[in-house]
């Protein structure tokens, strides 16, 4: 069973590992084959397969930080083969431990590096989790230790360099520059989504008349996100959603701007 299970996160079969999980409360979901000791979060994590990845993590027995016989962890394996969409997801879990090195001392960052995975390098330094940008591991091919922005360098991943020097120089800015960029489309949309439930009649920034739970669930759900984005854009939104109060969110004006500050939001360099 627990095979099967592992079986099915490589190849990326959600609906497969969803079901096992369902109707096996007592399945090992840490269980590793004897020779690479490879669990299910390990190979769906090199996969790249972000459905199953969830659907393991969501699991109350997962451990996280799981090692094979290389000591790499899930994330080591997301920052090897630049599974941008699975590091997102373990960075955001704070059991997910980002310094934990291999057999080799290289942490996850260093691999990213190593590999010249720019856009996974750029979440995880704008990630806001505590590791050392500078900690050093060593080549498994030669053995030279060297530190992410040395190996960077070595590979010739100059705008990896460039991220990297600034991030040592200024981490605040920095983080706060990457975060404004890679505000994902998808939370563009939603926030479009949510605000327009929230202005339609329902919660006018307001007192409502009555507050139905759908109103209440929706309130929770648009400050959650919002909280998500940098200080000015949440600024920026909120002064969309006052006017569209005022007016009408749904009015083709109303429409065009927030289609308009998600472009801003996805775009913005």
């Amino acid at each position: 069973m627990e095979k099967t299970l592992c079986d099915a996160a490589f190849e990326g079969r959600a609906d497969k590992v969803f079901s096992l999980l369902r109707e096996n409360p007592e399945i090992d979901v840490n269980w590793a084959n004897t020779s690479s000791k490879w669990t299910a979060l390990h190979v769906t994590s090199r996969s790249g397969h972000a459905e199953v990845v969830k659907l393991l993590l969501a699991h109350p027995g997962i451990n996280v930080n799981v090692q094979d016989s290389n000591r790499f962890t899930p994330l080591v394996f997301g920052c090897v083969y630049g599974r941008v969409s699975v590091v997102k997801l373990l960075l955001k879990d704070p059991r997910v431990d980002v310094v934990v090195s291999d057999m080799m001392g290289c942490p996850p960052l260093w691999w990213a590096a190593a590999e010249g995975h720019l856009e996974v390098i750029e979440w995880f330094l704008a990630s806001g989790r505590d590791f050392d940008v500078n900690q050093a591991g060593r080549d498994w091919k030669n053995g030279v230790r060297s530190t992410p922005i040395q190996v960077a360098t070595q590979k010739e991943l100059e705008d990896g360099v460039t991220l990297l020097k600034r991030f040592t120089a200024n981490p605040a800015m920095t983080r706060h520059e990457l975060r404004v960029r890679l505000v994902p489309e998808e939370l563009a949309a939603e926030l479009f989504a949510l605000t327009v439930f929230l202005c339609d009649d329902l919660l006018c920034l307001k007192t409502p008349t009555k507050v139905t739970t759908a109103t209440a669930t929706a309130a929770s759900r648009f400050f959650d996100v919002v909280k998500r984005l940098p200080m000015e854009l949440q600024m920026v939104l909120c002064r969309r959603v006052f006017r569209s109060a005022k007016d009408s969110v749904l009015s083709k004006d109303s429409e065009v701007a927030f289609k308009s500050l998600a472009k801003i939001l996805t775009n913005s360099k």
